[in-house]
């Protein structure tokens, strides 16, 4: 269901269930840290409207935990060199592993 395509040589290193809220729209479906990128995949208030927001690693200025409604610690803002700003809910207790995750990949480039 939450699929999307991947290099030859790329390979999946995390992934989970996540929602996105970017702009004025907000998505409900997964995220996957691959060892090229940052890649979220939903669905628009339906299973038939998938929506697909890749982000390369390389393009990643800076990845930073926050908190929803300045209380649960589950959010992570990621920011691009572009200023492109994806905020993303992840479970609580899953957050400071993937920061930890993706902050390895980027010192990996």
């Amino acid at each position: 269901m939450y699929s999307f395509p991947l290099d030859d040589t790329e390979t999946i290193i995390k992934k989970g269930h996540a929602s996105l809220h970017l702009e004025d729209s907000a998505f409900t479906g997964a995220l996957y840290l691959t060892g090229e990128r940052l890649v979220f995949v939903g669905y628009v208030m339906d299973i038939t409207r998938k929506y697909v927001e890749a982000v390369p690693l390389e393009h990643i200025r800076e990845v930073r935990g926050e908190r929803t409604f300045y209380i649960v610690p589950n959010a992570l803002t990621v920011t691009t060199f572009t200023g492109k700003t994806l905020k993303i809910i992840v479970d609580p207790g899953d957050r400071n592993a993937w920061l930890k995750a993706i902050e390895q990949q980027l010192s990996t480039i």
